[in-house]
């Protein structure tokens, strides 16, 4: 049987090179003074915890350029260093999430999160086809009939998801 037709996504570098760049400016500004003087334990300690924070970071971020994300008509996919497969008709649960960068609510991003029973796959909005990855995972949500909050019900409709979820997918507060 041949393999289902599978849509990839990626995360292009200039979409992290945000995050690139804090964690090169994290590490020097940790490690720096760590590497041309002896600060008291103390600040050694701290120093150091940041900079493992600041590593962590950048590993997450690696695993996030090393990944694709793939969207069929059954199943989601992660292919990469944390890969996971999720087929639709496991998805329990299902979450738009939007974090602004300004007080005025004029930047920011999404994160869309598919759950399955005991794994789920995340997806920033900055990644290469995040309206396609969006618009199959709310109609294999439609198809389960799963209840969606409110929130998610509204940042779909910010989207221009509405014909594919209606009111009546939203739970009550």
């Amino acid at each position: 049987m041949p393999p289902e037709p599978m849509s990839l996504h990626r995360y292009s570098f200039s979409a992290l090179i945000g995050d690139y760049t804090r964690t090169a400016i994290g590490l020097v500004l940790t490690l720096g003074p760590l590497l041309v003087t002896t600060p008291l334990a103390i600040i050694t300690a701290i120093l150091a915890a940041l900079a493992a924070l600041f590593f962590a970071y950048g590993i997450r971020t690696v695993i996030r350029h090393c990944t694709a994300i793939g969207v069929s008509d059954k199943a989601m996919e992660a292919r990469g260093p944390l890969g996971t497969r999720l087929a639709w008709q496991d998805v329990k649960g299902f979450s738009l999430r939007y974090f602004s960068t300004k007080r005025d609510r004029t930047g920011g991003w999404m994160q869309l999160k598919v759950r399955g029973r005991f794994r789920a796959i995340r997806v920033d909005s900055s990644i290469d086809g995040f309206e396609s990855i969006l618009s199959a995972s709310a109609r294999a949500v439609r198809a389960r009939g799963l209840k969606l909050d409110p929130s998610t019900v509204e940042n779909l409709r910010a989207r221009g998801v509405r014909l594919m979820i209606d009111d009546s997918a939203a739970e009550a507060p």
